[in-house]
């Protein structure tokens, strides 16, 4: 009879470059992030990134860039919440979202966003909180 080779998923860390290149100065090579600061970073490039911006995929992104420029109202943070909720669950298989609060600041034109994740292969929350603003 032949065996049954029964393996636990394992813990991976999370890897990423940093998005400054700086160079490590013991191996010269460029900087990498690790677990929790490597999807933080995913999160913003995903948030960040407006859709259609990326060559050969354009998929990636967001639409929030769009929702900035509308004025700031309720639905208008509705939207922004479902675009953020979305974007994530599409391009960032590692986290699962337990909240998300976004609050807006009309005198500086601006969104605050605070998204509690998990990470898959942990236990604890971890509380990511950016801001969102318009460019011209």
């Amino acid at each position: 009879m032949a065996e049954i080779d029964i393996t636990l998923p394992r813990n991976r860390e999370y890897t990423d470059i940093s998005m400054t290149f700086a160079k490590n100065p013991v191996t010269f090579d460029i900087i990498t992030l690790s677990g929790v600061d490597a999807v933080k970073r995913s999160i913003k490039n995903i948030l960040m990134t407006q859709t259609g911006e990326v060559p050969f995929f354009p998929a990636y992104g967001s639409r929030i860039r769009h929702l900035l420029f509308e004025p700031m109202d309720p639905i208008t943070s509705a939207l922004l919440q479902s675009e953020i909720l979305a974007s994530i669950a599409a391009f960032e298989p590692r986290v699962k979202v337990l909240g998300l609060l976004l609050d807006f600041d009309e005198d500086g034109n601006r969104y605050q966003v605070q998204l509690t994740i998990r990470l898959l292969n942990q236990i604890q929350p971890i509380t990511l909180s950016l801001f969102l603003s318009r460019l011209r």
